[in-house]
């Protein structure tokens, strides 16, 4: 009898044994199908191009944060709504959609997230006795996500660290249960019965939803990658055409064909601070009333300097019959705080604006403005130095002018030929001199200028002047007009001998990479203090001649164009270098 008792004692506690086995594995089962339905909602999600916005901006307006709060809240809802009733507790997965919206979100939306899921827990989940220990852990989790946002974010986690902080959380759940439910005992019966399972499991599935997140980080490096690419590719084409500015013209209209060409934008308008230059469409040909009337959305671009957006087209724009299905975008071109003009873009109205096509107008509009300022500092520079050199083309010495008319009036009554050689002599001069078509001649032609200029002053020095030259046959260079011409002048001006005098010599000599001009005098030299003044740029005594030579060697050479000054008691030499290929 007690054999038989014994044995059947023996066969119930194996039967317990294996009910409760079934049972655990019944609710492990049921706790991956949970997991596996919240990984199907992560799929979802993640698909939805609002979500992929809203996660993949680093600032984001309050409406976004409350969107992406109720999205993760909704989670964290079902997932206590489909918790596992094991008697005295429901076995749930709230843990990953309460600390998914913390990470994801960021702390704003892991506390509104947090909160809406407390808020369902404390009244509407079984039993009553674990409400408000469940509403506690629930707040916390999403807290304890929102405050590791910054590192998850910054990319240098690993899924040992995200496995390492859901055990965490369960682990605290557990302790929130102990602490805030009551009977102690029902509670720690409870805590050891799903505390292995919830810990391991839900750890485990937070990896797994996470995962279908990344798909979103993904896809935003490859959306980088691509825009980049895009953004580069479109620059270089889109510069060349803003080398002279904006202004109408063809450069315009190619440049507006390069942007729909390159871009998935359905228009493009381009104006100045008052009219529209140009503008291209996708599609049907249309004709608005108006084309002179600069869309609202660029007057507020313009006005503000920023970038704005326009999703509707106001009624009484001219362009409303056809823009009422687009949404507008458009850039300002900012010089030195000004707006100078814009860039308007249109597209199929969206739920949202694209990031990705925002930060593209933005950069094609700031790399194009700093092309428009370079154009408009080259077109002062020109304006500068074509004023430089219409100041020296007038700078016409009176005493000069006077002297030649008197040496050729000297001559008509000894030598009317010469006079006639003078006279033309001196009419080809002012000619050159007061050319400003050109500001770069060829070498033989200022040589040319300068020996006119010798020959007239040797009508009236005769044989007290006396020039040699030492000049190959071929100068192939091209030189600024009227460079050689103030420091000859000078030279005949200061360059007088002991014997009363004017000895100048010219020559030049090609080198491998440069034309060496020498001019050289045998006078008094010049005074020490002369190149200090013109590395100054100040002006050299009552002329301003070789000032301005100097300054006009350094703007066109650059540091390249060298102007050096050799003097003594027994003469001086200005040499200056000229680049090939300039």
């Amino acid at each position: 009898m007690k054999k038989r008792q014994k044995r059947r004692g023996k066969r119930a506690g194996q039967a317990g044994k294996r009910a409760l086995h079934m049972q655990t594995d019944n609710l492990i089962f049921q706790l991956i199908l949970n997991i596996g339905l919240l990984v199907l909602v992560a799929n979802l999600l993640s698909k939805l191009k609002i979500i992929q916005n809203i996660i993949q901006q680093e600032r984001r307006s309050f409406k976004s944060q409350v969107l992406l709060a109720l999205v993760f809240g909704g989670i964290i809802v079902l997932s206590t709504y489909t918790g596992i009733d094991i008697g005295s507790y429901s076995l749930n997965t709230r843990v990953i959609g309460a600390m998914t919206s913390g990470i994801l979100g960021g702390p704003i939306v892991g506390l509104y997230a947090s909160f809406i899921g407390a808020v369902y827990v404390y009244f509407f989940s079984e039993p009553q006795m674990f409400a408000m220990a469940s509403a506690f852990s629930t707040v916390l989790f999403g807290l304890l996500g929102g405050g590791f946002y910054p590192y998850f974010q910054r990319g240098k986690w690993k899924y040992r660290d995200l496995f390492l902080l859901a055990c965490f959380a369960e682990f605290c759940d557990m302790i929130a249960l102990l602490r805030l439910a009551s009977p102690f005992a029902d509670a720690l019966n409870t805590v050891l019965e799903i505390a292995v399972p919830m810990i391991v499991l839900n750890s485990i599935g937070i990896l797994i939803f996470i995962s279908s997140f990344n798909n979103v980080f993904i896809q935003q490096d490859i959306e980088s990658s691509r825009q980049l690419q895009q953004a580069s590719e479109l620059t270089q084409k889109c510069l060349p055409l803003l080398r002279h500015g904006i202004s109408k013209g063809e450069n315009m209209h190619e440049l507006a064909s390069v942007i729909l060409s390159e871009t998935d934008w359905m228009g493009v308008m381009i104006t100045d601070r008052t009219a529209i230059l140009e503008w291209q469409q996708e599609g049907e040909e249309f004709q608005p009333g108006d084309l002179t009337s600069i869309p609202r959305v660029g007057k507020n671009a313009m006005q503000t300097g920023s970038l704005s957006t326009m999703y509707n087209v106001p009624r009484s724009s001219s362009w409303y019959e056809w823009m009422k299905e687009y949404s507008m975008i458009a850039a300002p071109f900012v010089i030195k705080g000004k707006s100078v003009g814009c860039l308007i873009v249109w597209m199929k109205k969206r739920w949202v604006f694209r990031k990705s096509e925002l930060e593209l107008l933005q950069h094609l509009v700031t790399l194009g403005s700093f092309q428009i300022a370079m154009a408009e500092l080259e077109h002062q520079e020109i304006m500068r130095q074509q004023a430089e050199l219409k100041a020296l083309q007038f700078q016409v010495n009176p005493h000069f002018l006077f002297n030649a008319l008197n040496t050729i009036s000297c001559v008509c009554r000894e030598d009317a030929q010469r006079a006639r050689e003078l006279l033309v002599i001196l009419a080809n001069y002012f000619r050159y001199n007061l050319d400003g078509s050109a500001g770069m001649v060829p070498m033989g032609e200022e040589i040319s200028h300068v020996k006119d200029y010798l020959e007239l002053e040797k009508g009236r020095f005769e044989d007290k002047l006396i020039v040699t030259y030492d000049v190959p046959r071929k100068m192939d260079i091209l030189i600024p007009t009227l460079i050689l011409q103030p420091v000859v002048e000078n030279a005949v001006k200061y360059g007088i001998n002991r014997e009363g005098k004017r000895i100048v010599n010219i020559s030049v000599k090609e080198m491998e990479e440069e034309f060496i001009v020498r001019i050289s005098d045998k006078g008094k030299g010049f005074p020490a203090e002369v190149a200090d003044m013109l590395e100054k740029g100040d002006t050299v005594g009552r002329s301003i001649g070789l000032s301005n030579v100097y300054k006009r060697m350094k703007s066109t050479y650059g540091e390249d164009g060298r102007i050096k000054i050799s003097s003594s008691g027994d003469g001086s030499c200005v040499e200056l270098c000229f680049k090939k290929g300039r």
